[in-house]
């Protein structure tokens, strides 16, 4: 792994620092809403989830399962499920980018689709996330589009849209 990698593994860790789930959407329980469960299935897969470190989910093999399949997982989650779950998500993918199985693919996709929003939906879910957050996706984007040598227009508009404060 390179410094850079390395030096932003520590900018999410430290923008992320602190952020818990509270009463967001947690990793099993967007399952659920997926499928549309009742309510007491919904409490019954949120109980044994993480909900006060996002460190632990990094290498959870539920992350890339959920959140890495054609979208959906991450689509279920609230505005504090995905501040929660998304440094999880970014830290996974940054430290191991060179991996291209299946599920990292699927995970760096609904990622991409997330952080590239172009509706109010995931706009109005993304806004929960501050200043120093946003700088964070932003770098992400960037190694992201490098890596790839992309030339895709959709995410230099998405980069220019985490370049901006919050309160714009």
């Amino acid at each position: 792994m390179n410094e850079r990698r390395r030096q932003l593994l520590s900018h999410i860790d430290r923008a992320f620092a602190g952020v818990t789930l509270g009463d967001g959407v947690s990793l099993h329980e967007s399952e659920v809403i997926d499928n549309d469960g009742t309510d007491e299935e919904r409490r019954v897969a949120r109980e044994p989830d993480e909900k006060t470190d996002w460190r632990r989910l990094v290498d959870h093999p539920d992350l890339t399962a959920y959140f890495g399949s054609g979208y959906c997982g991450l689509s279920f989650l609230d505005a504090a499920g995905v501040r929660f779950h998304l440094p999880a998500c970014l830290f996974r993918i940054v430290r191991d980018f060179d991996n291209h199985d299946d599920e990292m693919s699927g995970l760096f996709a609904s990622l991409c689709w997330l952080l590239t929003p172009s509706d109010q939906y995931n706009r109005g879910r993304l806004a929960i996330l501050d200043d120093e957050q946003r700088a964070c996706v932003r770098d992400c984007l960037v190694l992201f589009r490098e890596a790839l040598a992309s030339n895709d227009r959709e995410l230099d508009r998405a980069i220019d849209y985490w370049s901006k404060p919050a309160s714009d």
